[in-house]
């Protein structure tokens, strides 16, 4: 397993413990997962540069993302909140992971800067990232709801 992926793990599983109450069991990830890849329904998305350069995604279904925003919102299962109010919970969560991820990554020496989280919707939307070394995808189970989180990374990292 490559030592990104399980920073990754770590991540998910923290923030959703701490922030959600929920568990995220990490599954089989693919630690050379090819671009370009697809997502759909709602991702949240957060670039990060200097010695580590690249993108995490977190891709949410419909479902997943209105619950969380819920949970978060004190809004139950979140299936009536406003569009924006899922959107700023997603982007949160995903610069959650992301900065969990940037903080061990630095106490490797490979220092970044994050940017301000994005969320993507659609049915069928393809990332392509041709320059990256390192191409990561992970699946955590929420065993709670009978849903799945989808987190995919591309990557490259500056020598030290």
């Amino acid at each position: 397993m490559h030592v990104i992926s399980g920073f990754i793990r770590g991540a998910v599983c923290e923030v959703f413990a701490t922030m959600l109450q929920l568990e995220a069991i990490a599954e089989e990830g693919d630690d050379a997962s090819p671009p370009p890849v697809s997502i759909s329904g709602v991702s949240g998305q957060v670039s990060f540069t200097g010695k580590m350069t690249g993108t995490l995604y977190q891709n949410f279904s419909e479902k997943l993302a209105c619950t969380c925003a819920g949970r978060i919102m004190g809004s139950g299962d979140g299936t009536n909140m406003p569009e924006n109010e899922v959107n700023d919970v997603i982007g949160e969560l995903t610069n959650m992971v992301t900065g969990n991820l940037k903080s061990k990554m630095a106490d490797k020496g490979f220092n970044c800067t994050l940017s301000i989280p994005t969320v993507i919707r659609g049915g069928k939307v393809t990332i392509d990232s041709h320059d990256a070394e390192i191409s990561l995808h992970n699946l955590f189970r929420i065993t709670e709801l009978n849903e799945v989180l989808i987190v995919q990374v591309f990557a490259r990292l500056e020598e030290k």
